[in-house]
């Protein structure tokens, strides 16, 4: 990028700035018209994100629609466990679904090597969007985190609790242990190549960090993470790329997440006991609005918008974001409202 400073990543550098840069997870989806033209194109989601220049095409339409200050890749954080020979498949109305989940401890120990160049088809979407987005918009590659793809790998489809997973998880300590591993190592040469693709900013996201209780988020899911961060700090090629962790609702304190070394927390929309204050100068913050609040009227939309950024006002390295990915029911027009709102705060 020739431009050295986009709004974005100055807030990622922790600058303090009077218009905080603005995206949001999930901005390119359902709710969008144009996207469900394509959408309807493919009958398997993952056929659709496998293919780099309709992803490039999704990524474009929102910033194209809005003028966000970022983009984001257009994929799904389970190419990893489908690279492992998993085999997930979307299913119209149920979500993910492995055709060969982990059922076993000799299921861990039987998982194919992890080749990253199986995963050419993402790269190849990054290097098309890259070259799409004006060079003052940065473009956010991102995986799931070692813990979150573990837990659908045993699960083998989404869940509300998680059952099946963390019974296993219980009851074979050890070679979850080494799953994680696995898995860790994988996430590290998939964003590696993300970013030679260019990627110029990394997003963990934990998505089921929620179901564990605190000793157990430490064990499974903050340490795994934390080792996927070092090595990216500690690499060459990905030694200076911002990372982002969003961790959905962790049931542990501000410290911990400041100490996974990422350099900004995004928050989910329920996260009141984060303390911005033990955060200033450390990390940067993202986030955090209720998507629901997109659903209201444009009163109760500004109101809970101003309250959101008043609290954050002055905090070196803010940028706004949902607590959570939009919605296929939200109107794309109260995107475009909430994202004028915040630019004339």
């Amino acid at each position: 990028m020739n431009n050295p400073d986009p709004l974005f990543l100055r807030a990622l550098n922790k600058n303090k700035l009077s218009t905080p840069p603005i995206w949001y997870m999930r901005q390119a989806g359902r709710y969008m018209p144009e996207y469900r033209k394509v959408r309807k194109k493919f009958k398997n989601f993952l056929d659709m994100c496998k293919n780099p220049d309709v992803c490039c095409e999704l990524a474009m339409q929102p910033i194209n629609a809005f003028e966000l200050d970022a983009a984001i890749l257009f994929s799904d954080i389970l190419t990893i466990p489908d690279a492992f020979g998993l085999g997930v498949k979307f299913i119209e109305k149920e979500g993910p679904v492995f055709t060969n989940p982990i059922e076993s401890t000799s299921d861990i120990n039987n998982l194919i090597p992890f080749d990253p160049e199986n995963l050419n088809y993402v790269y190849k979407a990054v290097s098309n969007i890259r070259n799409a987005l004006p060079e003052d918009i940065p473009l956010i590659g991102f995986s799931g985190s070692p813990w979150t793809l573990a837990a659908y790998s045993i699960e083998g489809k989404s869940s509300k609790d998680f059952r099946k997973t963390l019974d296993f998880v219980k009851a074979n300590q050890d070679e979850t242990h080494f799953l994680l591993s696995r898995i860790t190592d994988a996430c590290f040469l998939y964003l590696r190549k993300q970013v030679q693709s260019g990627a110029n900013v990394i997003q963990i996201f934990d998505s089921w960090a929620n179901i564990l209780n605190t000793k157990e988020l430490e064990e499974y899911s903050i340490n795994y993470t934390k080792s996927l961060i070092s090595a990216l700090k500690n690499d060459q090629v990905t030694s200076e790329i911002p990372i982002i962790l969003f961790s959905r609702d962790p049931k542990c304190n501000t410290d911990t997440l400041i100490n996974t070394s990422a350099d900004c927390i995004s928050l989910y929309w329920g996260m009141d006991n984060f303390d911005i204050n033990l955060a200033k100068d450390k990390v940067a913050i993202q986030g955090n609005l209720n998507p629901r609040i997109l659903l209201e009227s444009k009163d109760v939309i500004k109101k809970e918008t101003h309250k959101l950024l008043d609290n954050f006002k002055g905090f070196p390295g803010y940028i706004f974001n949902l607590g959570h990915g939009i919605t296929p029911d939200i109107d794309p027009n109260n995107i475009k409202y909430l994202t004028d709102i915040v630019r004339e705060f």
